[in-house]
């Protein structure tokens, strides 16, 4: 019971985190407290991590007390304003604020104890500096806190103005200088002028763990500009993985130990090296494995698993992979993730009517941005039986229930445009 009141929607959670978002800024601004804010999602793999990892931990639990936290469940419909707020995109993302809501600084994915921490040391000594007074700073700190904070919000003067002043404050070789170029990278004026960014980080860096996602971005962007990729670039970067594994600047660029084998694995299956890819993501899933056991019996070890399900569905070995999530559907029967993971795989065996399933029982617990996911899935299980009606049903409850504002800024609309692409789909197979 404890462990679904953490991870779902309770109002206490570890480290005295708050779901009340009024509350905690009320509270914050009377006691004079900068705030954490955790956008997450549950069924967001590096958040579970963060909470099992990075919030229990002795010095997080510690420094924490000089703030206010609070989480927001970035599914729910009650989270649109607050990420609107802060133009957030991806989960999990922690913002850092003065006690007036003032953002300072933000991460963006997993961070280890010891890189979290010193961003909270950061935020302290710099007295929760708001983001646009750092911006007119000229300290390595203050322009770090600006770029960082306008790059996640898409604001490309801003970022690229503070990267011109920061660059040559920096040592080249350093993270956060293979940061800086990442956001130079992916702030390019146009997707041509990226792709050739791209290009020339790998060129340049091979010999940077950052590599891995410049190869990764380079690869996708490719398609796109409809460039061939030149594969030599990312086979001699993954020449230099052994070396990423003892690499310094990890935890500052914020690339774990299983972040680097998922990407090796993805990368190798890109440049047509199947086996090779297979096997990286068998290794992948052993550790991924590993590192829930390390977590102990008092932490669900549910991110990893979430992702050493995709690892072992990726590495071929997909009985495996949907014994896992069947397995997992047991042991959290009242959130959507793993019934969601099992149907998704028996899509992808063709098995549609077992499909069916564990997706209408996602579907009945899912809400916000989840449910939009799952009803996808459904019209498209219902497309392929084929069920139009039913699929119309689910389509229609859907757009009448969960109407974003246009003028907010969140990803649920990019969720209904998918289920509208798949309803499409189905209109089609009518005619």
């Amino acid at each position: 019971m404890k462990y679904l009141l953490l991870f779902l929607s309770s109002v206490v959670f570890a480290a005295n985190f708050s779901s009340d978002i009024d509350k905690t800024f009320k509270e914050a601004k009377k006691e004079k407290k900068p705030i954490i804010i955790d956008f997450y999602g549950i069924w967001c793999p590096p958040c579970n991590e963060l909470d099992a990892i990075v919030f229990e931990s002795r010095g997080f639990l510690e420094k924490s007390k000089a703030f206010k936290l609070l989480k927001v469940d970035a599914e729910k419909e009650s989270s649109w304003k607050l990420k609107d707020r802060y133009q957030v995109g991806g989960y999990p993302t922690i913002v850092f604020t003065d006690s007036n809501g003032k953002e300072s600084y933000r991460i963006t994915g997993f961070r280890a104890e010891k890189e979290f921490l010193r961003v909270m040391n950061l935020v302290l000594t710099s007295k929760s500096k708001d983001f646009k007074k750092a911006c007119a700073g000229r300290s390595e700190d203050d322009l770090w806190s600006c770029a960082t904070v306008c790059s996640e919000r898409k604001d490309v003067a801003c970022t690229n103005k503070a990267l011109l002043q920061l660059k040559p404050l920096l040592k080249p070789g350093t993270a956060k200088y293979d940061l800086a170029e990442t956001y130079s990278a992916e702030n390019s004026a146009t997707e041509d002028l990226k792709y050739l960014a791209y290009e020339q980080l790998l060129t340049k860096s091979p010999d940077s763990p950052q590599a891995l996602l410049w190869a990764n971005t380079y690869w996708e962007l490719a398609s796109g500009v409809k460039q061939k990729a030149k594969k030599e670039l990312i086979e001699k970067m993954l020449q230099n993985y052994a070396n990423f594994q003892k690499d310094s600047r990890n935890e500052e660029l914020g690339l774990s130990e299983t972040d680097r084998a998922q990407m090796r694995a993805e990368l190798l299956g890109k440049i047509g090296k199947e086996e090779e890819s297979k096997a990286a993501w068998k290794e992948a899933a052993v550790l991924l494995e590993s590192k829930a056991k390390e977590l102990g019996t008092a932490h669900p070890e549910r991110g990893f698993t979430i992702e050493r399900i995709s690892a072992l569905e990726a590495s071929g070995e997909s009985e495996k992979a949907l014994q896992l999530a069947t397995d997992y559907r047991e042991k959290f029967p009242v959130e959507f993730t793993f019934h969601y993971k099992a149907a998704s795989l028996l899509k992808g065996q063709k098995k549609f009517n077992e499909a069916l399933v564990p997706a209408k029982k996602a579907y009945s617990i899912a809400y916000g941005d989840n449910k939009i996911r799952v009803a996808t899935l459904l019209i498209q299980l219902y497309t392929t039986i084929p069920d139009k009606k039913a699929a119309q049903g689910v389509y229609e409850e859907i757009k009448k229930n969960i109407k974003p504002s246009d003028k907010l800024q969140v990803r649920t609309h990019n969720y209904l445009k998918k289920m509208d692409q798949a309803y499409d789909k189905l209109a089609g197979a009518k005619s």
